[in-house]
Parts: structure tokens; C-alpha cells; sequence
């Protein structure tokens, strides 16, 4: 974990030039959602965005971001990010951004490639459209707040407080980040993202491929720039995505040998979203063969309109078997 956690979301995805075309992250990154003392990768999604807007045709905006994870990050040091500019047109902007880390004997170690996309602002739209969720959530001023659903499922008995300290534990950068009110419609909110494995949900009748699960948040400081809304966003979209067919099942990252992203791809389909409002996460998983899983999240501001997609490939290994202890 880091030494000095950051306070808000800037100070995560923050960068600052150190030479030509190299940035390196504010802060050093930090863990959750997985079960390995590693950094959560939505850090290096963010510090690439932002590294990626550095010196932006003022009239261009994030439309995709695709690529791989090519290794986990450590959480005790900067990240750094090497930008190259692919393409320079009036209409678009392609940067590729590889995030790595300086190793203790000089080396450089490659966390995350990523084409990065900007499409400057059209004048018109022939079309305007976006499919709504796959099932009705409450509004987030009718949702409880994390910390009020932990403490109200612990005092039904539905959860321990060993249970409420692993989740605090796991997940508790995303809460100092951003408020975040789970939907309880959703199979999440009714298991803490699958930690709560005994209690059924009211989805357990449906196929995987069905079932979701889905949260408010919005962020809790204030975001000025384009940069800053876009980077938050990319910080964002990562979570949950690789261990979402867990959560599905009512299982947990302690039911897997292995769990973690492979690829990334998120397109952005609005201009002007603002995430200091509520926006609406919904999870889904499409696909799993091979020991790979297939899943996406998709984002929605409060009027409805769909404001980004993530999907992932993960690894998804059965848990070691454990042999027989030698006296």
C-alpha cells in the first residue's frame, strides 16, 4: 500500500512532465479489488489518460481507449508514461501511451499499452441514441450509501465483521475517491460484491449471462478540465470488470486461483459528461472459455444517456489445490 494515500482523484491520475514525451504519476498507485499485494489498474489507466491530454487540440475529446495490461503495477513507486503521437489531423488524435515503472537495479518494467483517441467536437449529430440498462435501479437518492449498506447488513446478521473489514479493506480506495451507493436490485449490492456467499439473491433463477449488478458514484472533488473528467472516468471504468463473473455467483476473489484484467477496451460516448454528478455503473459478463472471461460495464448519466463502455478480457484460473501437509 502506498506510504501516503491520496487524497482525491487528482492526485491519482495526476502527472508531470519530467522530459520530452515522458510523465510521470503525482502519487505513487494504490491497491484494490485484488487479492495480490498489486496495484489496481484503473491507476494506470488514469495516469495514461492524463498523460494522453497533455497538449490537446483545445476542440478534441476522448472517444476510445484501448489495450493490454502487461503486467502488474507495484504500489510503491511512480508510475511513468511514454507518449507518442501517432496521428495529428484536424479531426483526430491518436497517442500511444506505454506505462511502466523504474525497477530498484535501473531497468524499466512495462505495466500497460494503450492507443489513446480523440475526435474534435462536430458541429451536428445525424443520430442520437444509447440502449438503457438491462433492469430497473433505484435513483441514488433512494440508495444507501456503502458504508450505511455494510452497517445495516451487519446488523441483520448478514454479514461479520471480519467480512465488513476485508470489504473496507479491498475496496475502501474507491470510497475515499468517489461516494458510491451500490444498487441493491442488483446482485453487488445484495452480496457485496459476492463476499456474502450464503444468502440467496433475487437473481440466483436467471443464466450468468443475465444477471448484473450496478452502483451510483459520483466523485467527491471537483473535476475542472476535460483531462480531469476523462482520466477520473478511465480510473473508474477499470473496477470490478475482471471479477464481475464471481460476483455473479455469489463468489468472491478468494474463489479464484487468479483474477485480473488481460485487455482493456473504452469507448466514450459523450462530450460533456460530468462525473461530480450521479452517474449509473451496470455490470454484465458475456463470455468464459479457455481460463479467459469476457465482461463489460457500461456507465449512464441520470437523464439516461449512455456515456461510456468497458469491456475486458480476464484471466480466470481455479484455485490451486492445496496438498496434503508434510509432518
Amino acid at each position: 500500500m502506498a506510504e501516503n494515500p491520496a487524497k482525491d482523484i487528482l492526485d491519482v491520475v495526476g502527472v508531470r512532465q519530467t522530459s520530452s514525451g515522458v510523465f510521470e504519476s503525482k502519487e505513487f498507485p494504490e491497491q484494490m479489488g485484488n487479492a495480490a499485494n498489486i496495484a489496481y489498474g484503473g491507476c494506470a489507466l488514469g495516469v495514461a489518460c492524463m498523460a494522453a491530454h497533455q497538449d490537446l487540440p483545445e476542440n478534441h475529446r476522448l472517444y476510445s481507449m484501448s489495450g493490454n495490461y502487461l503486467g502488474p503495477s507495484a504500489c510503491d513507486r511512480n508510475l511513468l508514461c511514454r507518449v507518442q503521437n501517432i496521428r495529428n489531423t484536424r479531426t483526430f488524435t491518436t497517442r500511444l501511451v506505454t506505462v511502466y515503472q523504474k525497477q530498484d537495479n535501473g531497468s524499466e518494467r512495462s505495466c500497460l499499452v494503450t492507443l489513446v483517441d480523440f475526435h474534435h467536437v462536430e458541429p451536428a449529430a445525424l443520430m442520437s441514441y444509447s440502449k438503457p440498462p438491462h433492469r430497473t435501479y433505484k435513483h441514488a437518492s433512494e440508495t444507501l450509501d456503502i458504508y450505511d449498506l455494510r452497517e445495516r447488513l451487519l446488523k441483520e446478521g448478514k454479514m461479520t465483521k471480519q467480512q465488513l473489514a476485508i470489504h473496507q479493506k479491498s475496496f475502501g480506495l474507491m470510497g475515499r475517491l468517489f461516494q458510491s451507493r451500490p444498487c441493491e436490485e442488483g446482485i453487488g449490492g445484495q452480496t457485496l460484491n459476492g463476499l456474502i456467499k450464503t444468502i440467496p439473491t433475487t437473481q440466483d433463477h436467471l443464466p450468468l449471462a443475465d444477471r448484473t449488478a450496478a452502483d451510483w458514484w459520483r466523485c467527491r472533488t471537483a473535476l475542472s478540465s476535460r483531462a480531469d473528467q476523462a482520466s477520473a472516468l478511465a480510473f473508474a471504468m477499470d473496477g470490478a470488470v475482471s471479477f464481475i463473473p464471481l460476483t455473479l455467483q455469489r463468489m468472491f476473489l478468494d474463489d479464484a486461483g487468479a483474477c485480473s484484467s488481460l485487455d482493456f477496451s473504452m469507448r466514450v460516448f459523450s462530450n460533456d459528461f460530468d462525473l461530480t454528478k450521479w452517474v449509473l455503473r451496470e455490470w454484465r459478463t458475456i463470455s468464459a472459455a479457455v481460463g479467459r472471461t469476457y465482461s463489460e460495464s457500461q456507465l449512464w448519466d441520470e437523464k439516461g444517456n449512455m456515456i461510456a463502455s468497458m469491456t475486458q478480457a480476464s484471466i480466470m484460473r481455479p484455485p490451486v489445490k492445496k496438498g496434503k501437509s508434510k509432518l
